[in-house]
């Protein structure tokens, strides 16, 4: 077989997923339905033109949707969410994104002088490995995963061009810190200023949405302000870590959800990873160590020292270390599969190496089939000449577990939103604050729950409206204002100054009528909550009433933008708008710019004078039309050095 055609063969089992998607078998795993679903759906109306695309006043009392790369508005796979049904988009989407990323490894395997069918079986490798699968259900995670392989692979190369073109996919993909990840590593093992020119150029094609995002970073919950244990969010303990090389072996209990719920990774390719450390080529060498490191990095904030080392070194930004597993089994497995053959070790090392990872795999409680079968292929990995074959095997012995992670289900279209008449019909909803008790809840029935609890963004989906978000990001005086509303009873100023007509929780509480009861799932009534826009005398300080001085009619309501007519009496008053506040919103009165007066939490307005006036709210990304340019410039660039190198 011509190796072209086997390089293309390794995206065999993604275009799998996809067939099955197009049938309506969609994958289910993890955030998929309550949260990247109904991104996709809102990214579709907005390309349809039925929203605008700056901003998002559907989840956390408004927040920005362009400058959230996750919304992937700027990154063409998520468009299929415009022609497709979105659960079958999102599955179409996944399996793409598993087939690019199988090819892109088979060809860095290549590169780095993989031959005969193991560059194949790298690729297979990589798509069949639990940390990798499991990103599919966080996917903005795997779309940016999908196209690091392809940037090693043009830096190794020399390509400008096509470096930074990957790059800048792995960033609108919307996960910065893959691509971040992904351009350190292309300089480390492709030290050129080629490769650093491409880190530039990319930086730039990405800037239109990069500086709106920065912006949105600056007034949001993380950086050095953010609390102490953000490092320790769905972190993997080193407890956990012998599950990589254990197939089927059970994972020790903890508190909370992890991020990574299927460790393994194929045993050959790990056992050669240790080889590849050692090698006399810089690109594997290189890539072998980054594996191991950022295995390390995944469990550093787990000890004692180490959270504050990784929030030091974090700046506080980065959250969920368990992630890097997902970069280090890309780095370890086209490694891997070029160190095998450059040091082969007698046979009695692969025999010794064959019964002492399957006894010990047993020991932990790995299954058994699985367990000897890869155990065995490891170690003829190692030492025999028929590497390829060993290393499917084992890379077979693992898959097992695919259909459990992908979580496909046939796409019915019949998820149910308990009381969802009765939050269609709020202003606002305030859905109780997540904690242990509510997520044990859900896991009896995850998908109507986390719907039904209004999480995630599954508010977009049916016409609701949350004043609680899930996004990356939340904006640090929405969730000062949170905190202080879900303190309970204490915090019930804090509440009504949400503009929360309704309260969606699964538990009672007291004080409050019911409007709606649906087994566990109750909405009251808040009849106390403040309306999103009103004109006050003053403006309200926390545990002062809302004193009215005036009327507000609107005039346009629009996504972006707002109009109203407010009238006030003799001595004026303040227009109160219950939004959350960001620098991109420009306030106008009579047409004329303003500035904003700020309150506790969220509350923000304008001082209006007697009389009737008209008020104005228009939203820009801050940032937006310097981005434009660089993006514009830079793709320039990037056409102009395609052009000059074809």
């Amino acid at each position: 077989m011509k190796p072209g055609f086997r390089l293309v063969l390794a995206g065999l089992p993604g275009l799998v997923v996809v067939l099955a998607a197009l049938f309506g078998w969609v994958p289910t795993g993890q955030d998929l339905p309550s949260y990247f679903v109904p991104l996709r759906y809102r990214t579709a109306e907005v390309l349809a033109g039925w929203r605008g695309p700056f901003w998002n006043p559907d989840v956390g009392c408004g927040e920005p949707f362009f400058a959230n790369p996750q919304t992937g508005l700027l990154y063409p796979p998520v468009w299929l969410a415009a022609v497709l049904p979105t659960a079958v988009a999102v599955g179409v989407e996944a399996g793409l994104h598993l087939a690019i990323l199988a090819v892109g490894c088979a060809f860095l395997a290549r590169r780095l002088g993989v031959g005969g069918w193991l560059d194949l079986v790298a690729g297979w490798t990589a798509a069949a490995a639990g940390p990798v699968l499991c990103s599919v259900g966080v996917l903005n995670n795997l779309d940016a995963l999908a196209w690091m392989p392809w940037v090693w692979w043009a830096a190794l190369g020399g390509s400008l061009s096509a470096t930074a073109g990957f790059l800048a996919l792995s960033y609108l993909a919307a996960e910065p810190q893959l691509a971040v990840i992904a351009g350190v590593v292309a300089v480390t093992i492709a030290p050129r200023r080629r490769t650093l020119a491409a880190l530039v150029l990319a930086v730039g094609i990405v800037a239109v949405q990069a500086v709106p995002f920065a912006a949105w970073v600056r007034g949001g919950d993380r950086g050095p302000r953010a609390a102490s244990e953000i490092g320790m969010a769905r972190v993997v303990m080193p407890r956990e870590l012998p599950a990589m090389a254990v197939p089927g072996a059970p994972l020790p209990q903890r508190t909370g959800a992890r991020f990574v719920e299927h460790l393994t990774v194929p045993l050959w390719a790990l056992v050669l990873g240790a080889v590849a450390v050692l090698d006399r080529r810089r690109p594997v060498r290189h890539l072998a160590w980054w594996g191991w490191f950022l295995i390390a990095l995944s469990v550093l904030p787990s000890f004692p020292l180490g959270l504050k080392v990784w929030n030091f070194a974090t700046v506080g930004l980065v959250r969920y270390s368990g992630r890097l597993l997902f970069p280090a089994v890309v780095a370890l497995v086209p490694a891997g599969a070029a160190a095998i053959g450059s040091r082969r070790p007698r046979v009695w090392v692969g025999i010794a190496l064959a019964v002492t990872a399957g006894l010990s795999g047993l020991a932990l409680g790995g299954s058994p089939t699985a367990t000897l079968l890869g155990a065995v292929a490891a170690g003829a990995a190692l030492v025999t000449p028929l590497a390829a074959p060993a290393a499917l095997v084992g890379t077979l012995a693992v898959a097992w577990h695919v259909p459990e992670i992908l979580s496909l289900q046939k796409r019915d279209g019949s998820e149910r939103t308990m009381c969802l008449d009765a939050q269609r019909q709020a202003a606002r909803i305030y859905p109780v604050g997540p904690s242990l008790q509510q997520l044990a809840w859900v896991q009896e029935e995850r998908q109507p729950r986390l719907r039904s609890l209004c999480l995630g963004y599954t508010a977009v989906l049916d016409g609701r409206r949350s004043a609680r978000t899930f996004g990356p990001l939340v904006s640090r005086l929405l969730d000062a204002h949170l905190r202080e509303a879900d303190r309970g009873p204490a915090g019930r100023w804090w509440l009504n100054a949400l503009g929360a007509d309704r309260i969606v929780s699964h538990h009672p509480i007291p004080g409050f009528a019911e409007v709606c009861r649906d087994g566990d799932l109750v909405v009251y009534d808040n009849p106390e909550a403040w309306p999103e826009v009103s004109v006050a005398c003053t403006l309200p300080q926390p545990g002062q009433a809302l004193q009215r001085c005036g009327l507000v009619h609107p005039l346009l309501t629009a996504t972006d933008r707002h109009r109203w007519s407010v009238t006030t009496r003799e001595h004026g008053g303040v227009f109160l708008w219950l939004e959350t506040p960001d620098p991109g919103w420009e306030l106008r009165l009579d047409d004329v710019p303003v500035r904003e007066v700020n309150g506790a939490g969220i509350l923000h307005g304008v001082e209006v004078p007697p009389g009737e006036h008209e008020v104005t709210a228009r939203y820009r990304p801050p940032g937006l039309v310097a981005g434009a340019v660089v993006s514009l410039v830079s793709l320039g660039l990037l056409v102009g050095a395609a052009w000059r190198r074809w």
